[in-house]
């Protein structure tokens, strides 16, 4: 089986970027001066956005630390 490169993988039909249409990938969320959103409006995201991983979110808004 031969690897394909990250540029020939693009080029695969259906393996667009495409999958984070909608979702705000500029913003990352948590708590504290270098988060551009809170944690709760993370949670506020739908949920293809978060399983997707196409945001970026800090361990902090996961529990009590």
């Amino acid at each position: 089986m031969k690897k394909l490169s990250r540029n020939k993988l693009k080029n695969i039909k259906g393996a667009d970027s495409s999958i984070c249409a909608g979702c705000p990938t500029q913003n990352k969320y948590g708590p504290g001066p270098e988060y551009n959103q809170t944690c709760d409006n993370y949670f506020a995201l739908p949920e293809y956005c978060k399983e997707r991983n196409c945001v970026r979110v800090s361990i902090y808004c996961f529990g009590d630390w």
